[in-house]
């Protein structure tokens, strides 16, 4: 009987031994989330820093919230190593899943085979801006804020020219921070200048010429202002007249500055493009873009790319987003915003393997050295004309 109890008990035990081992394997934590799947882990290098940083720290916070599936993390990477440190961590089979980096950056790294397809294209983004990105037809980022020029006036003491020649000869004139293509494009542009001619350098092309000269003149006469320090300027109203990216208006206003703008275009009887400024993009790596993570990838490219995050990084930082969505928001109906809009839709579409963008920072080049008066105009250009060849000849 005893034997008979103690066998019945014996069997109670390990039934109850091998229930508790079984719901307790079935039930154990696994990686991750407790009880759940572990999350998608999806890097995000970057160059922000400041009030910029903290905000895309926000809105990161903002997506996995939202999505608690993936994991996000930042890591900043400076702007000068960028690049660099990007492909080298690549040739290990290193490196983040997403890359925020100016169009700049991103080339290279298209360059240097490090950039999958983008996963998830932006199709509201300004022409432009879209097509800065695009290499061979193909996206390989989504633009995420810009800058774009345009003229600034002092409202309480300006006003508003008719053209260019009214601007220089009978309103003083005007400043600009540096004689780039992006102050001063438009009405290179419209007086026939150009950088390429059947896919060849023409830097030292005539109307190119003729344009280097108005300049000098205008410099000469006093009335085109090259000053680093323009921006102070125009808040004491030293200078009436700014060439200026649409993001600074915030930081006039702030300072309480009467300020109004107009369009380049608006000087040259419409004809000129302008080219936009400072862009940022978001692309997505070859390496890590995988099949199982390319779902989690797109969500947070999307995510970043939405008109919430894109207006939470513009009243914190310096750009404005390249989506056309923001635009048509009723906050964004004042101020720069609608004037920032025309130039956007405005702006000089360029692919991102355009030759155009090897080129024209040579014109720059050329410009700013006869500006400052190191060389003759001609000798400027021609300079800058066999450094654009050895360009092209390295493609």
């Amino acid at each position: 009987m005893k034997n008979s109890l103690f066998s019945h008990r014996f069997f109670v035990a390990c039934l109850c031994a091998a229930l508790f081992l079984s719901t307790g394997c079935m039930g154990m934590p696994q990686p991750g989330q407790p009880g759940g799947p572990a999350p998608a882990v999806i890097e995000v290098w970057h160059f922000l820093q400041g009030a910029e940083a903290d905000t895309l720290q926000a809105q990161v916070q903002r997506i996995t919230e939202k999505y608690p599936e993936i994991l996000i993390k930042l890591k900043y990477v400076p702007e000068a190593n960028f690049a660099n440190f990007s492909y080298q961590a690549g040739a290990g089979g290193e490196g983040p899943e997403i890359f925020i980096a100016s169009r700049e950056i991103i080339r290279r790294l298209y360059e240097s085979g490090m950039l999958a397809q983008a996963a998830y294209v932006e199709q509201g983004a300004y022409p432009a801006a879209s097509a800065a990105f695009k290499f061979a037809g193909t996206a390989y980022a989504s633009p995420w804020l810009t800058d774009i020029p345009l003229l600034y006036f002092r409202a309480d003491w300006a006003g508003v020219p008719d053209n260019v020649d009214d601007l220089f000869f009978n309103k003083g004139g005007v400043s600009l921070a540096t004689a780039d293509m992006a102050s001063l494009g438009v009405w290179w542009t419209a007086s026939g200048g150009r950088a390429l001619s059947y896919g060849r350098p023409v830097l030292t092309g005539m109307e190119n010429l003729t344009f280097l000269y108005q300049l000098l003149n205008w410099q000469i006469n006093g009335s085109l202002r090259v000053d680093a320090e323009v921006r102070n300027a125009f808040v004491r109203g030293q200078t009436l007249f700014m060439i200026a990216g649409a993001s600074q208006a915030k930081g006039l206003t702030a300072q309480g500055v009467p300020w109004g703008t107009m369009q380049l275009t608006d000087l040259t009887g419409g004809r000129g493009r302008p080219l936009l400024g400072s862009t940022l993009g978001i692309a997505n790596s070859a390496i890590k873009t995988t099949e199982a993570l390319l779902p989690a990838i797109q969500i947070v490219e999307k995510e970043l790319l939405t008109v919430e995050t894109e207006s939470a990084m513009e009243q914190s930082g310096t750009l404005l987003p390249a989506n056309m969505e923001y635009y048509q928001l009723s906050e964004s109906q004042r101020g720069v915003f609608p004037q920032a809009a025309i130039a956007l839709n405005r702006a000089w579409v360029l692919e991102g393997n355009a030759l155009e963008w090897d080129i024209l920072p040579l014109m720059e080049v050329a410009w700013g050295r006869a500006l400052a008066g190191e060389m003759l105009p001609e000798e400027a250009l021609a300079e800058s004309q066999e450094e654009a060849l050895r360009e092209l000849a390295a493609r």
